[in-house]
């Protein structure tokens, strides 16, 4: 994730994109049917593949992005960002957009599930080569999930996604069989996402650890180069002629697409103003307006998941105490902080999911701005106020935040402090880096911690809430609930859509009822382009799809 900032400035970020989730539409899915409707940061400066030519009519484009890659593998990276560059460069097995019932064919011409939910089986496109000529088979299937779960790997977002992962049978040259050791309801929809893109089995073979930098793919545009905090850049794969129906046929129209790493916004807004960037990402809220009034085109697109929030830490006093998690989810006023560092431009969020998420239920809408139900809690807690910080035994009421440095929560961390110290908190902000703040938050040194994740499915509890993600995890709350724990896994071994919705709604009231997150906004991704650009498409987690946009 991003470099430190200068933790002393209050403007936030619009759209930072932090964690992978799964990339399929919230909606209705046969679970049981399956036709389809129509870089770890290197020590080298520079590492470089393969480029595929182009017409004499395709553009080249320049695209600001404001997290340096922490892997350039689909199979590895915990980074959404990261998707938005490799989804350039690789395919996944089924497509799944945005407001879109359908499931549209990919590298899979069809699939069909079993009534168990454990063995799916794909019916593969024949003729599809990866970029280094490698054929595409049912053995680069098995090969891409065996990768997943090999533990020299160190998956972080497609493992958790990937689920009770058994085998994949090779049934034939172009049938493959996923198998799980349990029902997996979910992978219906995570087999749509980027995570699951298909890696090359030669790739994975030659480079090893180092595949990281080496990327090789099927998709619409070849890796070209990765200059470390600077650029990864991809050309046009003249050999494309099997991308889903929504996102256009034939090769991409743009000749070359360099994603330049800014993390400042002022300096991704100062790139889009002189022409130097044709997109602009997690611009501040100013910038944006003043983009548009100039001319510029304005895109955006709801993302599925959970909210930008703050995790409280279950395992660290004093949030180890229910009524002091309540307490501090009373005293935050989110319409404030809305209104301060974005203009208005997101929606206050109401739960642990958003709600356009499968598993939201508006009864999960617990908690409301009310500092005087805050003020009764603490008290009722032993938490008594003598001046401006409350305490009990001697021990004041003092919350550590950890802030992930220039990642879109540093004006949030900053009026959630003054909020707080309205009901008696004194709160310490430390800002820290990612990735190296992940080990801060395994280790639980915090109280209090940024979050947020992308991901269609609920299965996305899996990953962030099972007691096994404590240590090493995405379990930056640190909660643990064995109940909680079956509870997800027997979700998704439920195929029925309307009985697994009503199982993750009440997970959901459960983990509200436990105030570990504090919602703050929901997700939703606001892109300035210039005028000239057109024909961008988005994933269902709202990132900008290339396959067919123009300059």
């Amino acid at each position: 994730m991003g470099d430190s900032g200068n933790p002393g400035t209050p403007a936030s970020r619009l759209s930072r994109r932090t964690f992978l989730g799964g990339a399929a539409a919230v909606g209705a899915f046969g679970i049981t049917g399956g036709a389809l409707a129509g870089c770890a940061e290197g020590s080298s400066p520079s590492s470089s593949g393969g480029g595929g030519s182009s017409g004499p009519a395709a553009a080249a484009i320049s695209v600001g992005v404001f997290q340096n890659p922490d892997s350039l593998d689909p199979g590895q990276t915990g980074l959404i960002t990261v998707a938005q560059v490799l989804s350039t460069i690789f395919d996944t097995l089924i497509w799944k957009f945005p407001n879109d019932p359908k499931y549209y064919p990919g590298l899979a011409e069809s699939y069909t599930v079993s009534p168990d939910a454990k063995t799916y089986t794909f019916k593969l496109r024949q003729g599809v080569k990866f970029h280094d000529g490698t054929p595409f088979d049912a053995n680069a299937v098995k090969a891409t999930f065996d990768h997943i779960v090999d533990p020299k790997t160190k998956s972080l977002s497609a493992i958790g996604a990937l689920g009770p992962y058994q085998e994949t049978k090779v049934v034939d040259k172009y049938t493959a069989q996923v198998v799980f050791s349990a029902a997996n309801a979910a992978f219906v929809n995570e087999m749509c996402q980027l995570t699951m893109a298909i890696s090359s089995p030669a790739a994975l073979k030659k480079y090893g650890s180092g595949y990281n930098q080496h990327p090789v793919g099927t998709g619409p545009f070849v890796f070209k180069q990765f200059i470390n905090n600077d650029r990864v850049v991809v050309t046009r794969n003249p050999d494309y002629n099997w991308a889903p129906t929504p996102l256009g046929s034939g090769p991409a129209k743009l000749s070359q697409i360099t994603f330049r790493i800014l993390p400042d916004p002022s300096s991704q807004a100062n790139a889009l103003t002189t022409g130097e960037i044709q997109i602009a990402q997690n611009l501040n809220p100013g910038d944006v307006q003043s983009a548009v009034s100039a001319g510029k085109k304005k895109l955006t697109a709801l993302s599925t998941g959970m909210p930008y929030c703050i995790l409280a830490n279950n395992a660290k006093p004093p949030t180890d105490e229910l009524a002091v998690r309540q307490a501090i989810e009373f005293s935050v006023n989110t319409k404030a902080i809305i209104d301060t560092l974005f203009k208005g431009l997101y929606t206050p969020a109401t739960s642990v999911l958003t709600p356009t998420t499968q598993g939201y239920n508006p009864d999960q809408v617990l908690y409301k701005f009310d500092p005087a139900r805050a003020a009764h809690l603490l008290d009722g807690a032993g938490w008594t106020k003598s001046g401006s910080t409350r305490s009990r035994k001697g021990q004041p009421l003092e919350l550590q935040f950890i802030n992930i440095a220039n990642f879109g929560f540093d004006g949030i961390s900053q009026l959630m402090q003054a909020q707080l110290a309205e009901v008696g908190f004194k709160t310490t902000i430390t800002d820290q880096a990612f990735p190296a703040v992940g080990t801060t938050y395994n280790q639980g040194k915090h109280n209090l911690a940024d979050w947020f994740y992308y991901d269609v499915d609920p299965y996305l509890y899996n990953s962030v809430f099972t007691t096994k993600q404590i240590k090493a995890g995405f379990n930056w709350s640190h909660y643990s609930n064995p109940s909680v724990d079956a509870a997800i896994a027997k979700a998704n071994t439920d195929p029925n859509t309307e009985s697994r919705t009503q199982r993750y709604e009440a997970i959901t009231l459960t983990l509200a009822k436990s105030a570990s997150v504090i919602p703050i906004y929901n997700l939703e991704s606001i892109v300035v382009t210039q005028p000239n650009i057109a024909g961008i498409k988005f994933s269902s987690v709202g990132q900008p799809l290339f396959h067919s946009a123009t300059a």
